[in-house]
């Protein structure tokens, strides 16, 4: 069985061979400026199941049932332009008819409890839902922990009791990441001249850094991260934290001070990527099915706008976008 996982970064993609072990990397940028490549590419892999390139999540489905509202669900952009790069690599996968399916994001899991999902979008991409599944894979699939991924854009956290994600964080509607401003106060988004998506790729640590004249603070960093893990961990006071993404190593032995760390970066290859491998494989019946059983993938149902309010709704723009 050839068992494929695609995590689609900030700074770029990872594609995971779960049964070889194979790691590939490809520059964001160059997959939105060469989207039929790339996907010629994952054809001649041959694969019996692949997963990921999901966005902020759908319920499971090929790749070749996506609809436009799915794929709006999946982008939550209304700039057409600025996603004709994922739209491209989506129509040459129905075009060669690759065996790639999609991965829930936390909000849709039937485990986290509904009043959780409260006027929550973001509770956690499909790849923090990957991250979780290689940690059960690798390091056994009863545990209970925060995973905290801290990517070059966003950082999320996701609560995990005895193998089953139950919370998570989102990495915009958490504490400020490297590049992203993450949530934004409330009074600010009203002083704001509009909220383009560019907005949510700014405002982040890297920005006060480069305002304040000073190198990357690894102590001042950790402190925003551990603001993460202990608002996520409220869900199921953990002792034990995996930490993966960019930023792993810089944060791991401070965090290490307040909880048993498990640093999961690799050089080799992105966490993401593999766990979106193992959730292939689960989908095809192989090594990663119970693991997908356990994190109840296959049960996921809904929509990313299904928890918002009433009152909340009548002020959404999205209905006029279709």
């Amino acid at each position: 069985m050839v068992s494929v996982g695609i995590d689609a970064g900030t700074g770029s993609y990872g594609v995971y061979l779960l049964e070889t072990e194979e790691h590939f990397e490809f520059q964001s940028e160059w997959v939105r400026e060469n989207p039929e490549r790339f996907v010629e590419f994952l054809n001649e892999l041959d694969m019996d199941a692949g997963a990921g390139l999901s966005g902020y999540g759908l319920p499971v489905k090929r790749f070749s049932e996506i609809s436009n509202r799915d794929f709006f669900e999946m982008t939550l952009n209304f700039e057409k332009e600025r996603a004709m790069g994922m739209r491209a690599v989506i129509e040459a996968v129905k075009q060669y008819n690759i065996p790639l399916f999609t991965i829930p994001a936390v909000i849709h899991l039937p485990t986290v409890p509904e009043h959780r999902k409260i006027n929550r979008i973001d509770m956690g991409t499909y790849d923090k839902v990957c991250s979780v599944a290689h940690v059960l894979y690798e390091y056994g699939i009863d545990q209970t922990f925060v995973l905290a991924e801290l990517g070059y854009g966003f950082n999320g956290f996701i609560a995990v009791r005895e193998g089953k994600v139950v919370d998570g964080i989102g990495g915009t509607s958490g504490f400020p990441a490297y590049r992203s401003i993450s949530a934004i106060d409330g009074e600010l988004a009203y002083l704001l001249k509009s909220i383009e998506k560019k907005i949510l790729f700014m405002g982040g640590l890297k920005s006060y850094f480069e305002d304040a004249g000073i190198d990357f603070d690894a102590e001042i960093f950790s402190e925003w991260v551990l603001k993460g893990i202990n608002a996520v961990n409220t869900s199921v006071k953990a002792d034990r934290v995996y930490i993966s993404g960019r930023f792993a190593p810089a944060v791991s032995e401070i965090v290490g001070r307040e909880y048993d760390v498990v640093n999961l970066s690799r050089e080799d290859a992105k966490i993401s990527a593999c766990g979106a491998a193992v959730i292939a494989s689960g989908y095809a019946g192989g090594d990663g099915k119970e693991v997908t059983e356990r994190l109840e993938l296959l049960k996921a149902r809904g929509s990313v706008f299904d928890h918002i309010t009433s009152d909340i709704k009548t002020h959404l723009r999205v209905d006029n976008y279709f």
